[in-house]
This record gives C-alpha cells, structure tokens and sequence, in this order.
C-alpha cells in the first residue's frame, strides 16, 4: 500500500556545527519498472549525511560548495553512485532512475551474527548511558527552529497571476504555513528549560483575531472553574511549540509525549531496553578517523509506544551520536507518521549534545487531505556547565523580547543557518507585504463587511454589526438561540443580545442581556449583564449582572436531572463579581448576590415534560424567600507555567496538585435577607503517571457547613447525581448515587480512576491490534452525621478514535456500589471523553 508521508526526512548525522548550506540539489527517483521510489536514501559516500526522498520520490539536500559522490539507495533495486560537483550558492535538479534487483549491496564490515554484535555494543552503550545523561549539569545555546505544515490534497491547482490583496487564497492553493524563530536557549537538570525569544514570526499570527459571532444553546453546566481559560490559538498541526513540549533527550529512560502517545515513549537506550527492543548490527565505517557503528532498532511489540529505525554509536566511548527513528504507527494517537532525526556533537571529553533536529510527520486531516508537518532546529553557539542565574529559571518558560514580532525578511535572511524550498522562500517574500495588509484600512473595512452581511442563514446564526474603527461589535442571536421549545412551562421565546467594545490595550468592554417570553404561562423573563475586563495579565474582570430568570438550582445535575422542573427555579437576582489573579497561580473571585428564591409550583406545565421526566419533574416545593450571600473563591495552581505574548498572559499549567477553597456567607437582614448560614470547602485534584503503566486522577473534597441558624433547601450541598446509562466524570462525580442529592451536612468525597492507556492489553496476542485499554477506579462519599456511607468501584474497556483533528475516547463500564440505606448496585454504562490539544490532557 502506498504510503502518504511526503515530508523530507533529512538524515544529518554526526556533522558539527549547524552553518549555512548554499546550495541544493533536488530531484525524483523512480524504479526501471516506473515505479515512484517512495521513501528511497540519498547520501554522500563515506559519510552519515543524507535524507530520505517523500513518498512521490522527491527529494531536497543541502550541500556546501565541493565535489560529492552521491549515492542513491533502495531496498530491491541496485544502488546507483553518482559524482556531482556543487559550485556555490548552486540549485542543481538531478533526476535518477534505480535499476531493478533482488542482490542486496554488503556494508563496509560484514559480520557472521548481527545480533549478537549489536547486543555488545548496546551492553556498553547502556553501561554508559547515565554518565552522558549526568555530564551535562547546564548549558545555554542559540536556537534556530523553523516548521512548516503543508497540504497534500488529491489535486493541487496553481495561480502564479495571484494579487497581494488575494493572499489567502493563494495560501489555500499553496497549501503551506510557515513559523520560525530564534531563541536563547537554557537548560538546568533535571528538566528545565527556559527560552528567550530574540525573533518569531507566524502567519497565523500576522491576521488580526476574529472576535466574531458565537452561537450559544443552554446553560453553563459543570463545576465552575474560577482559574482563567486563557486560550490563545494555536495550529493544530505544529507539534513543536517550544523546547519545554518537545523534549527528545534519548540519555533519558522514556520520553513523556503527551501529545504524540497515550504512555511515555521507551529510549532505545534506556537502561531496561533490552526489555523492548531487538537490535541487529548493520555497518560500520569510519568518519574522520572516528569508527562509527549503525544499529538497526525493531521494537518487540508493532503497538506499543516505541520506536523503530537506526541508531549511530560512536565505538569506544559508546555515545550517541545520531538517531533516526520512527514511532510505531500503531501507538500514535493524532499521527500517521512520526519520525525524529537527531544529530549529535562532542563537546571536551564526555559532552554530546544535539546540534541539529528534524521532526518529520503526517496528519490525516478528512478524506482526501494529508498534512505534512516538518520542523528543523539548529542549535549553536553552546556554553556548558557554567554557572547561570537561578531566576532564569523561573514560570515564564517562554520570554518574548520586545521587538520579536517586527523582525523583517531582511533579518531573516541574515540570520537563517538552513536553505528553504522554492514555495517556502516564494512564502517569505509576501510576508512583509501582507503583514501591512493585514493592518490596512481596506482589509478591515473588508472584514467588517463580512461579519455585517446578510446571507441565507443570517436569520438561523443572528446578526450584527462590526466597526473596527471604535472596535465595537454588537450581535442579536438567530433562530437557533431564541427558540427553545423545552423552557419552564412549555415554549419560550427568547432575544439575546451581545455588545462588545475592544481597546487597543486588550481591555473589554461587555454588555449581555436577555428577555424571552412563555406563551403558556405569558410571563416575560430576562437579565442584563455588564462586563469591564481592565488587566488582561492578571485577568482582572468586573461583571455585575440583574435579572428575573428561571435558574437552575444545581448546574451540575445529572442529564436527568438538570433540564426537569425539579431543577429550576423563578430567581429575581442582583449580582456583583469581582476575579482576579493575585499572584502567579492564585486566582480569587469575590462575589456578592442579591436574591429573591420563588418557587414555581405554581406554573402550568406541559404534558410532554410529566411524560419525559417522570417524578423528577416536580418542582421543588418551598417558601419564598430572600437571600444575601457573598462568596469567595480561591484556587492555587503550585509551579504554574505560562508564557506572556504583549498584554495576554497563556497559562500552560502545572504537574503538581491544585488546591481549592470555598467559603459562603448568608447574610441575615441585609436587604431583608432570611438566611443565615456559613459553608466552607476545601478541595485538590491532581495527575500522576506510573511510568508506562498508565495515569491516575484523583479528587478529595471535604464541606461544612459552620452555621446554620437558617439555612433553606437550596442553600444545601449539592452532588452530581446518577444517569442510567451515560458514565459521568469518574474524578468530579458519583456513578451510583440517586438522582437528586444534597445535603446540609459535613461531607467527605474521594474520587481516583486510572487508565492503563494499553499498557496490559497490547501485550495480549489479538487484542492489542484492537488498540483498546482497561481503566478502573473508585469513589466514595461519607456523611457522618447523617449515617450515609457510600462507596462504589468500576472498571472498563476504552478505545480512542479521532474525528479530523479531535481526538476521543468511548468506553463501556461496568460499575458497583453499596452504601448503608440501599442494597448493593450493579449497572453497565458508556462514557465519552475528549483530548484537549492545548492542555494535552483528557477530561478525565
């Protein structure tokens, strides 16, 4: 089958410093039977330098000026040796064709048992391992990274007649992106990296942000989450963010690649490798006067997440000093292919460090759409083990100079160490032009035109109106908004409208309001809404809101539960929130509310709802009331990773446990409130790997409520209940508990669940071609002074699949659970979770 991996894979290996090659050769290599030589070796005799041609038999290599013999290799046919003599800056194309035969061409040393020479020089090289691991304590170098995402459709069509204004659409047809920048690189073991941007550049990010329309159906549902979500975009195709996210140091026992593979990912010389991988000695030659072995590495298990391809070892001191490997197809999860080339110098006596990288993939992207993803880094200009400044190291793990975004085509051209194609230069060429576009006038009052038009489904999505002059923006949703034939009482009619004002310095101006209204009870509903976010680093938001709505009583009810008439109720509400973060990782929200509690006994139903929601759909029977109430929220994040990009602050994250605190505080008489109650709740969630026996999640929540002189129904505690079949967030909820559940009362609730992401299943014969994994867990919730015990276990079989870009995992779960009121439960449900590509985490 016809592989479709059309990225030049270029195999450099062992050359010393990364410079700057002048000239190139290209061409196509295909068989005397006209067979397009997929994937064929191009290399220079008597050296490790070479690449590997795409899957149409093209290939790209960069050479410096001089007399070469290359030779042209493939599995099958007769290797062919070619002299060419390169002169500078020279654009050579050299078209060859490869002769059919089954006589395999010898390496330079023959060897009568393969395999037992390379498990000798594998013994040493794992012998040695740990001691080119420990050498480097530090180091700082210069970082050069350019990645560029191309697309393989079914049929290409060119316009070189294209005008500057019709970029985009030159960009559809050229089927190609480019990002590139350089940096300041540190290290510090055992894993910190920091990196200062000296010059960055991505077409992504020279379009303005469309801060468009928005279509939103239902209520907020889940447990609120007051940490800012501060997304910025990113394309879903680039793997290579940054160092921190790209690690491939192969002196470490595994790799942990969230992004690429379920478990981290075995180095072929870890110090148990010889555990997964078999090794057969495939050549050695010598390069200036260095003996050099070439190790073919196959893994012992085609799904697991390993690798396979050649490995270099220098001989006598058993370094690495080049890899080229792939990882296997089977245990990839958004990647069709994936392949890393890495190049290593020697620094003094024992310092191998890599100087240049190429990460070589493919994405299948819908039915006749392949993306080819190819990053190159080179690094220079090292300085190792010397003293640096601790503060370096701090949570930014990315600093962007000032003046990194304005670096012109000039600067690059001076300072790119690596020769691009023909589009990409074409690419480079058009940038300077259409960044000045992209800021014009013309282009914005273009924009403008395309948000105000009026179109077939205008009435369906809504309408608007845009002015990037004064930038405001205002929206009125369409049909799919307003009509909600399942409201409180039979059909509502609801209008939303958004109106937006955004400055220069990334401050936001917001007012949301809505009115609907019932036909079967003719009541009139609505709340106003306004915003004022004033410090985007340290999310700083004002929101104040009013309004007489129907509002759910618990906004993470089960599925059952959450859209019944025993969920709402009638809430005239005035409401203040105040967010911010107070220093790096420590979000508060402060909030005060106003509101009148009404029941809503006493509206006419519809028939449908009795019939769809059973017992549950009778509403909540209490006395009206009045409630004041100010709530605090705190959530630390330890260690909290972010990146600044001028006034957005991007929250990376943290591997360690967060930690969350509630405290509310019903106030008597103020404003003729009735309630008098004080509840506080402490939380932590956290994620831990076992090594490559898979990931656990866990949850520990403890609540009490410190007074309650008067404390409503309402007011209470609420859990997540049971749907029947569906399997909720195993981390956040129970499986088995009643639909409806609360309580007044002290609590403690433990969550924890573990995926074993195949690690027991791939080993079974059969089933780990299945790809499915096993996952098991457990929950609890102990209420003591209501002598409620509650405990329950599951476990399941998932499998991942990918839709386009996003990826998903469905499950079936087997689940039980005994308390103290009931007797003991068994049920079988399915659940769905999905894969975050900026967190690389699951949802649970």
């Amino acid at each position: 089958m016809k592989l479709k991996f059309t990225s030049l894979l270029l195999l450099l290996l062992f050359i010393v410093p990364a410079f700057c090659f002048g000239s190139t050769i290209s061409g196509k290599i295909t068989g005397s039977d006209s067979l397009v030589l997929s994937f064929s070796t191009v290399y220079v005799k008597n050296s490790t330098y070479g690449v590997t041609a795409d899957f149409n038999g093209n290939y790209f290599i960069e050479l410096k000026q001089g007399k070469y013999t290359l030779v042209y290799n493939y599995l099958g046919y007769k290797t062919l040796e070619k002299e060419i003599v390169v002169g500078s800056n020279q654009k050579l194309v050299v078209n060859v064709v490869l002769q059919k035969t089954d006589v395999q061409i010898p390496g330079i040393e023959v060897v009568a048992n393969k395999a037992d020479k390379a498990k000798k020089i594998m013994k040493h090289v794992r012998n040695n391992r740990r001691s080119f691991l420990t050498s480097v304590e530090n180091f700082e170098c210069t970082s050069y990274v350019k990645t560029s995402i191309e697309n393989e459709f079914e049929e290409k069509k060119q316009d070189s007649t294209l005008k500057e204004k019709d970029f985009e659409t030159y960009l559809k047809k050229e089927n190609l992106n480019l990002i590139e920048y350089v940096a300041e690189t540190y290290f510090k073991r055992p894993q910190k990296y920091k990196e200062v941007v000296l010059a960055y550049h991505d077409f992504t990010e020279e379009k303005p942000l469309d801060y468009g329309r928005s279509i939103v159906v239902g209520a907020e549902y889940g447990e609120m989450d007051i940490a800012a979500n501060y997304y910025t975009y990113e394309n879903p195709f680039v793997f290579y963010k940054n160092v921190a996210s790209a690690d491939f140091n192969f002196y470490q026992n595994q790799l942990d690649l969230p992004s690429l593979c379920n478990q981290p990912i075995v180095s072929p010389i870890a110090s148990n490798s010889n555990l997964f991988y078999n090794y057969e000695f495939n050549t050695s030659f010598y390069e200036n006067g260095v003996k050099i072995n070439k190790i073919k590495v196959e893994p012992k298990n085609e799904v697991s997440a390993l690798f396979y391809g050649n490995i270099y070892i220098e001989d006598s001191s058993w370094a690495l000093l080049s890899v080229d490997l792939y990882i296997n197809e089977q245990a990839l999860l958004n990647y069709q292919k994936f392949n890393i080339i890495q190049n290593y110098q020697r620094f003094g006596d024992s310092i191998y460090l890599p100087v240049r990288t190429e990460i070589i993939y493919t994405i299948a992207n819908g039915k006749d759409n392949i993306v080819l993803g190819n990053t190159k880094i080179i690094r220079k200009d090292y300085v190792i083990n010397q003293e640096i400044n601790n503060k370096i190291f701090n949570n930014e793990i990315i600093t962007y100079q000032e003046d990194a975004m304005d670096k012109d085509s000039l600067f690059w051209g001076d300072n790119r160490p690596i020769a691009l194609k023909e589009n990409e230069l074409e690419f480079i060429d058009k940038t300077d032009s259409i960044k000045s576009y992209y800021t014009s006038d013309e282009y914005l009052d273009e924009q403008d035109s395309l948000f105000n038009r009026l179109t077939w489904w205008t009435p369906l999505v809504g309408f608007g109106r845009k002015n990037h002059y004064n930038g405001t923006q205002w929206y009125v949703g369409g049909l799919l908004e307003q009509v909600n034939p399942f409201g409180i009482g039979g059909y509502r009619h609801k209008l939303p409208v958004d109106i937006q004002k955004r400055f220069s310095n990334d401050m936001i101006a917001e007012i949301k309001f809505q009115i609907d209204y019932g036909f079967k009870n003719k009541d009139v509903k609505g709340k106003f809404g306004f915003g004022l976010t004033y410090f985007p680093k340290k999310f700083v938001r004002t929101y104040v809101e009013i309004g007489d709505y129907y509002d759910v009583i618990n906004n993470y009810a089960s599925f059952e539960q959450i859209f019944s008439r025993s969920n709402y109720v009638r809430n005239k509400t005035f409401a203040i929130k105040q967010r911010m973060e107070i220093v790096n990782g420590l979000y508060a929200e402060l909030g005060f509310l106003y509101s009148n509690q009404i029941p809503i006994n006493n509206l006419q139903l519809s028939n449908w709802s009795d019939f769809l929601f059973g017992e549950l759909n009778e509403p909540i029977d209490f006395e009206q009331y009045i409630k004041t109430e100010v709530q605090l929220d705190l959530k630390y994040v330890p260690a909290q990773k972010y990146i600044i990009k001028g006034n957005r602050k991007i929250i990376i994250g943290s591997d360690l446990p967060e930690i969350t605190f509630t405290y509310r505080k019903g106030i008597p008489n103020l404003f003729n409130s009735e309630v008098n109650f004080d509840y506080v709740e402490l939380g932590s969630k956290g994620i831990f790997t076992l090594a490559r026996f898979g990931e656990s999640r866990w949850q520990l929540k403890v609540g009490k409520f410190l007074n309650t002189s008067n404390l409503r129904l309402l007011e209470y505690k609420y859990f997540r209940g049971s749907d029947q079949l569906f399997f909720s967030s195993p981390v956040t909820s129970m499986q088995l508990l009643p639909s409806i559940f609360s309580t007044n009362s002290e609590f403690l609730q433990a969550n924890y669940v573990h995926h074993f992401n195949g690690s027991l299943l791939n080993k079974v014969p059969l089933f780990k071609y299945l790809k499915l994994s096993i996952a098991f867990g457990g929950a609890s919730l102990l209420i003591p002074n209501e002598d409620f015990y509650h405990y329950e276990m599951f476990a399941g079989l998932e499998k991942v699949f990918r839709i386009k870009t996003e990826l998903f995992r469905f499950g079936i779960y087997a689940v039980t659970a005994d308390n103290n009121l009931s007797n003991a439960d068994f049920s079988v449900k399915i659940g769905l979770s999905n894969f975050s590509s900026y967190k690389k985490k699951w949802d649970y």
